[in-house]
């Protein structure tokens, strides 16, 4: 009799086994049909019982129906914005049980990848409608989906800093650095964002010796370094790192260029003229050792012009014009290396603008016309 009982036992649980798996085939032969409500039905009666939701197979299709569900015309309203946790959730318990090499596991990096796509793109309709919050949370999920693409983290920092969020942008520039995504352009975002917020200098200059230690090269990071170095009375300091460089590096131009620029904040002019001849002799298509070389001609100019403005008519009768003269071979001497400045980049305004007033000084207005044709208003 006991016999019969186990039997008996036995086959009610293999009858109450069958209904449940019988639920994720009817799940998986839905969805084959395009029937995602009544799938999704299917799979989540599946999911909740306890013979069928240890199982791969269920959480792999669980992932994939509500996956499929997504932005589908007629199923696409049954989700909504947890939907992808959903799906993640799915595909990740499928490995865990799985593995990444079983049946279902192996499948999970090709739809993962296109549950990034779709999460991303859901992430960029809310940051072109500037929804910065959403567009966020959506970056953040697209993350966690590709935890090693760097482009749902980029873009949260763009949304953020949009939002003006500037810490919360940080935070995203950081995790790109600890990714290893440490690009110019990063630190000098980050750079900027800590700026804004008025950070510590020590913050700032920590951020910037750890971005020139990736981008040795860098002028902006290099005159930024210095800036914060003048601003806390450690001008010598940064020379002394500047010559250190140069003297490892004879043949950088970028070296010479902002160890121009530091000596003309220390009123060194005649030094700054020798650091950025260097730099041309170093490299002749160095656009700020041009461009400097002729701003200091100008400033020069200005300065004759300013003097002779001043005087009193008696006086101007007698030093007037030769000051004049003198101003005129400064202005003269900027024109090369404006325009030369310009050759190596074309739509600089500040060189277009600064060319404008040297051809205009020189009564060359054709040419001043010219060159307005080019400043952007």
């Amino acid at each position: 009799m006991k016999k019969v009982l186990l039997t008996a036992l036995a086959a009610a649980s293999i009858s109450v086994a069958s209904a449940q798996n019988s639920a994720v085939n009817s799940a998986v032969l839905n969805h084959k049909n395009g029937t995602l409500d009544k799938a999704q039905a299917d799979i989540n009666k599946a999911i909740a019982h306890p013979k069928t939701k240890e199982k791969a197979k269920t959480w792999f299709y669980r992932g994939v129906i509500y996956q499929d569900m997504l932005g589908n015309p007629i199923y696409g309203k049954l989700t909504d914005a947890k939907t992808p946790e959903i799906i993640v959730e799915s595909f990740n318990k499928t490995v865990e049980i799985d593995g990444k090499n079983g049946e279902y596991g192996k499948q999970v990096p090709e739809r993962m990848n296109m549950l990034y796509g779709q999460v991303l793109n859901e992430a960029v309709e809310f940051h072109n409608k500037q929804d910065w919050d959403n567009a966020i949370a959506k970056y953040d999920l697209a993350s966690k989906v590709n935890p090693t693409d760097t482009t749902a983290v980029l873009y949260a920092a763009y949304a953020s800093a949009a939002k003006q969020d500037y810490p919360g942008a940080i935070k995203y520039y950081d995790k790109l650095i600890g990714m290893g995504h440490k690009t110019e352009d990063v630190y000098k975002a980050k750079v900027q964002l800590l700026q804004t917020t008025e950070a510590k200098d020590e913050e700032v200059l920590n951020t910037l010796a750890a971005g020139l230690k990736e981008h040795p090269n860098s002028v902006y990071l290099m005159q930024e370094e210095l800036k914060y170095y003048l601003k806390n009375n450690r001008a010598d300091e940064a020379m002394a790192k500047l010559d250190a460089a140069i003297a490892a590096d004879p043949k950088n131009a970028s070296l010479y260029a902002v160890k121009g620029n530091l000596q003309e904040r220390k009123k060194d002019i005649d030094g700054a003229y020798a650091s950025y001849k260097k730099a041309i002799e170093a490299d002749p298509n160095n656009f700020d050792a041009y461009y400097n070389l002729g701003v200091l001609e100008y400033n020069k100019g200005s300065e004759f012009n300013n003097k002779a403005a001043k005087m009193d008519y008696a006086t101007y009768q007698k030093k007037g014009k030769g000051l004049e003269a003198q101003a005129k071979k400064h202005y003269e001497a900027s024109l090369p290396y404006f325009e030369k400045a310009l050759a190596i980049q074309p739509n600089d305004q500040s060189t277009l603008q600064n060319l404008q007033r040297v051809y205009t000084r020189l009564g060359r207005k054709a040419d001043a016309d010219r060159i307005a044709k080019s400043i952007k208003q």
